[in-house]
């Protein structure tokens, strides 16, 4: 009997909440249209309307807004949560879903009307939430006759269903700061979340430098934007201890151990993530997995990383201040020592092997020359002629062929990023890095067989403090057994400057006097790094660099395995500047031959 209640009890609750959630919402669950099903449109759409190239669109989390609430919305505690469009200066930021209207192409239409009103809004804050919503609305409006209709009627509609929105009939009365604690307008943009940068709020005192061990974690992505609070847990005498074990007595008298903290690994930590609606950062960097160091009898790595000087400085563009920041990262050149001459590994042979067979087959390095008196081949075709003319005696006996090599005046500058995610596994067995080091051996294989002119080049950063520039291989260094050596002691490490190792490149390509240079870059990425780096500043560099690069007659060319790199490689690269790799295993074959076919 007692579960017979018990299940009508939970059968009476649900019916409850779908009831309330229905009267509180009073969304059209049918009709709901995703941002993910029409993505692609949205972005070729912001394109269209004038929006900033470098600007991404992506998924918003829902904000907490202190706001007037019905009774059924304070019995069901809904209504504090709103999903708001908003953007900054790096993206717009839309719901992942809506569903406020009863037809689906008038909630597709609501995506497309807020990105055309975040084209024509900018530096919105809570001063002015009016101002910059009523003169876009109204240029919108007033320009195309599509979104006049659009709006008329979604704000009729919307005010109809939503009794809160009664306010849209009188926004000359409103001022900002009651709009910005009142019911959200679905229709409007808002100012940006208040977020804290984890990495801007961290004494450099307190900073570690990352190391390769820590890129090893297996890490997962939250696809929206949160809100965050930062907290100061630096302190190791917060907790309590409720009691005091003497078997737990001896290992505080040895161990520094901070009660407060949880070390146990979250297996669901993604998930969780995605619940909360708002995220608790701290400045303490704990490693949740354990590690033993331990001494075995391995062969030590005898491998030095020698600086050469002390570096010097070069430019970076900001382009808040639309200026170059002077001698603001520094370079740092610097060459591995010790490393142990290698032949060419095995399992690279083969590929090896193809690729230089292809390129005798092209002759790529040769010039024929036809109708010589002497030479390395018979012409057919001379002798055929000369057997069928009238007077052989007045015809000149040229019946051969020769080949002359080709000189080709060609320097090829290849950037490899080396940054902590080439550390990532393509398969269980092979890393990115592995990937890389063997493209970087077959590729200067190809090139030793074709005599061109090459040189080799790695980079990571550590903020624009440390911008570390790795030699591999000069223009004037032979390729030979060390050279691969010192390819296969590559490692990674920090994170990727791009400007600033494309500049320090250039300015080594640009001293070759060859009438053809062609800078390759290799990434598994877009540029980042510990400070403002991350995001539209380091596209807008590395954009800038690139443009300096064209206007020394080099040609720039990206090969990456960043299957998402399309959005922001057509901007940095143009169309044609750039190679997506979908198999990483296949980049080795991928470069040669994208090499090949740009010098042909």
């Amino acid at each position: 009997m007692l579960h017979y209640w018990l299940e009508f009890e939970e059968s009476m609750g649900k019916v409850w909440d779908k009831y309330l959630n229905k009267k509180v919402h009073k969304f059209h669950e049918e009709q709901r249209v995703y941002f993910e099903d029409i993505s692609k449109s949205l972005h070729i759409f912001h394109r269209l309307m004038g929006g900033e190239k470098a600007k991404e669109l992506q998924i918003t989390d829902k904000r907490y807004v202190e706001t007037s609430r019905t009774l059924l919305e304070k019995i069901s505690f809904l209504g504090k949560e709103f999903f708001l469009t908003w953007q900054d200066e790096e993206s717009v930021y839309l719901p992942a879903s809506f569903a406020y209207f009863d037809t689906k192409e008038e909630n597709e239409m609501l995506y497309y009307w807020l990105i055309a009103l975040a084209t024509q809004i900018d530096n919105i804050s809570n001063n002015n939430l009016i101002e910059k919503n009523q003169k876009a609305m109204k240029y919108l409006t007033k320009r195309y006759s599509g979104f006049d209709i659009f709006y008329n009627k979604s704000t009729s509609y919307l005010m109809d269903k939503y009794e809160q929105l009664s306010f849209l009939k009188s926004l000359e009365e409103q001022s900002n700061k009651d709009l910005i604690d009142d019911y959200p307008n679905p229709l409007w943009i808002y100012p940006p979340t208040i977020t804290l940068n984890y990495a801007n709020n961290i004494d450099d005192e307190n900073k570690e430098e990352p190391t390769r061990e820590e890129s090893t974690d297996k890490s997962e992505e939250l696809h929206m934007k949160k809100q965050t609070e930062q907290i100061d847990d630096k302190h190791e005498t917060d907790g309590f201890l409720a009691f005091l074990p003497e078997s737990l007595m001896s290992i505080f008298e040895q161990v520094n151990v901070d009660r407060c903290e949880d070390d146990s690994f979250d297996e669901d930590a993604l998930y969780h993530a995605e619940d909360l609606d708002e995220i608790t950062i701290g400045q303490k960097q704990a490693n949740l997995s354990a590690r033993i160091k331990m001494d075995l009898e391995l062969m030590p790595d005898n491998t030095i990383v020698y600086p050469l000087g002390k570096g010097h400085f070069v430019d970076e563009w900001d382009y808040k201040k639309s200026d170059y920041l002077l001698k603001y990262a520094h370079i740092l050149p610097q060459v591995t020592m010790n490393v142990v001459p290698i032949d060419l590994p095995q399992r690279l042979r083969r590929t090896v092997k193809k690729i230089q067979g292809e390129l005798d087959m092209l002759q790529l390095d040769r010039i024929k020359n036809d109708y010589l008196p002497y030479g390395d081949e018979l012409n057919m075709d001379s002798w055929i002629e000369y057997l069928s003319h009238q007077n052989r005696s007045m015809h000149h006996q040229n019946f051969y062929t020769t080949y002359e090599k080709k000189t080709r005046d060609m320097s090829t500058l290849l950037l490899a990023d080396i940054s902590l995610s080439t550390e990532g596994g393509i398969t269980q067995d092979i890393r990115i890095i592995d990937v890389i080091k063997d493209s970087l051996m077959v590729f200067s294989e190809a090139l030793e067989k074709l005599e061109d002119k090459f040189a080799i080049y790695t980079f990571s950063s550590l903020q624009n403090k440390k911008v570390y520039f790795n030699i591999i291989k000069n223009f004037k260094d032979k390729y030979n057994a060390l050279i691969r050596g010192r390819i296969d002691s590559i490692k990674p490490q920090y994170y990727t400057r791009m400007g600033a190792a494309i500049r320090e490149a250039t300015k080594i390509l640009d001293k070759q006097q060859s009438s053809s240079k062609l800078l390759l870059i290799i990434s598994d990425g877009k540029p980042n790094d510990e400070d403002r780096y991350d995001g539209r500043y380091g596209i807008e560099d590395t954009k800038k660099a690139l443009e300096e690069v064209k206007k020394k007659g080099i040609t720039p060319f990206c090969i990456t395995i960043d299957l998402d790199a399309k959005e922001y490689l057509s901007y940095l690269f143009g169309r044609n500047g750039y190679a997506i790799v979908r198999d990483g295993q296949k980049l080795p074959k991928v470069l040669t031959e994208v090499y090949i076919n740009l010098t042909k």
